[in-house]
């Protein structure tokens, strides 16, 4: 279980995240989110299933993978109102062969949920309880909002 209201002190929205970028890193997402559309059909579905959960997403601006989701997350949250929260500076270690993340800035929880790669999407219920993980990019469907889709309906 975690404590979602302090990852919320600590976190900001993904609309917030990309606000914050540098200009080049900013114009990246912001062009990715500018060609990006929802799925209609299954925003409506993610719409009755997602009012008590949240979307903790460690990502970093270098991160290729990382720049698709963030914009698809802004989508939902215009949307439906999804409750997204980003750690938005994570870093690895390269120098440390000891660790693959750099503590800070990147947060602890990037080793507390044993994340190997960004994006690293977790959902959480209004308790704290996991309700599911989305590693890097979706694995069985065709787009994000589809994949959450997916992990909701079978967790």
């Amino acid at each position: 279980m975690v404590d979602l209201k302090n990852i919320a002190k600590r976190t900001m929205t993904a609309k917030e995240y990309v606000s914050s970028l540098d200009r080049k890193a900013k114009e990246a997402f912001m062009e990715k989110f500018e060609g990006y559309s929802l799925d209609q059909n299954v925003t409506e579905q993610l719409r009755a299933m997602t009012s008590d959960l949240t979307f903790v997403v460690l990502s970093a601006s270098w991160c290729g993978d990382c720049k698709n989701a963030i914009p698809v997350f802004m989508h939902l949250e215009d949307a439906i109102g999804l409750n997204v929260r980003v750690f938005g500076k994570i870093k690895t270690a390269p120098l440390d062969p000891n660790r693959r993340w750099a503590i800070p800035p990147s947060p602890p929880e990037i080793e507390e949920w044993g994340a190997t790669a960004i994006p690293w999407i977790e959902i959480f219920d209004s308790s704290g309880e996991r309700v599911g993980t989305i590693i890097e990019k979706p694995k069985v469907k065709p787009t994000l909002e589809e994949e959450i889709l997916h992990v909701l309906k079978n967790k």
